[in-house]
């Protein structure tokens, strides 16, 4: 079987960009690439856009790449003042997933609640998810994040107990999360393989931004070339531009056979005259791995 590596589309991208973007991707030797939902509007107030759903579909239709997706940003599940819309919104993205053949959906573990309701919530929702996703043909994943633990997304998994509900590792946030909570960062991928249905690669300093936890909206204004120039929490880098252990987590990944798409998950619009030798690298450290 042919291993995939592919690559996020850009975020932000709108429709009109959408075209160019993938051209772009397919050019530069990908094999897949990741669609956010929130970076065209396929869903709004909670409902499938049905003309912005044909268009994509059209777009997608083009090039001979496989596409995955990724939940869009702000969903909460824990949100018990807006259970209505955030429900709303998960299943309108198994839908969109579902008519434009994207597989996996990827959704974020966010953070673990102390207050059970909240907890229950989650891991209910996403049982659900799971359930009617998977009448969909459609695979969902719970995917760690950096501010939380990776242990507690894996044991959501667990919980969850769906076969239709595995586990995306994006490994640059369990690099930081391991520097900052202080655990194993390989033991961490030794236990999570088994459970790995999708991958997200990218690479950071282990640096991590502590605004993240104390003024998200603040952070969310810094600077993309203070972060890089400064390498200040979750920056996206090319793999293999930092510090992140990435050879021996594939080591890893593959002694349990992991099958899916190797997701190079960075800002690959800013480095575009250089994403052909980014992809030939990342190629050549999972064959050697």
């Amino acid at each position: 079987m042919k291993t995939l590596v592919g690559v996020n589309i850009p975020g932000g991208t709108n429709l009109g960009a959408l075209d160019a973007a993938l051209a772009r991707i397919a050019a530069d030797g990908f094999d897949a690439a990741e669609l956010n939902l929130s970076s065209c509007p396929l869903i709004i107030g909670g409902k499938v856009q049905p003309l912005v759903l044909q268009y994509v579909s059209d777009v997608l239709a083009k090039y001979p790449l496989k596409i995955t997706a990724h939940a869009g940003y702000g969903m909460d599940l824990r949100n018990l003042a807006d259970q209505e819309m955030q429900r709303a919104v998960l299943f309108a993205s198994i839908d969109v997933c579902a008519a434009l053949h994207l597989s996996p959906l990827n959704c974020h573990y966010e953070e673990f609640s102390r207050r059970s309701a909240e907890e229950n919530a989650y891991l209910s929702n996403m049982k659900e998810a799971a359930a009617y996703a998977e009448a969909k043909g459609v695979p969902i994943n719970v995917e760690n994040i950096e501010v939380e633990d990776v242990r507690y997304a894996l044991e959501a998994v667990q919980k969850i107990g769906h076969p239709n509900c595995g586990m995306t590792l994006d490994l640059g946030h369990l690099y930081l999360s391991s520097r900052y909570f202080g655990y194993d960062f390989l033991d961490a991928v030794r236990t999570c393989a088994p459970f790995v249905r999708h991958l997200h690669i990218n690479d950071n300093h282990g640096i991590f931004e502590p605004m993240r936890i104390e003024n998200h909206l603040l952070y969310d204004t810094l600077d993309r070339g203070y972060c890089f120039a400064y390498s200040r929490g979750d920056i996206h880098i090319p793999p293999f531009w930092g510090d992140v252990p990435l050879k021996a987590a594939f080591s890893e990944l593959k002694k349990v056979n992991y099958s899916g798409v190797w997701l190079c998950e960075y800002y690959s619009h800013l480095f575009h005259p250089l994403n052909g030798a980014i992809l030939a690298e990342v190629r050549r450290q999972i064959e050697q791995a």
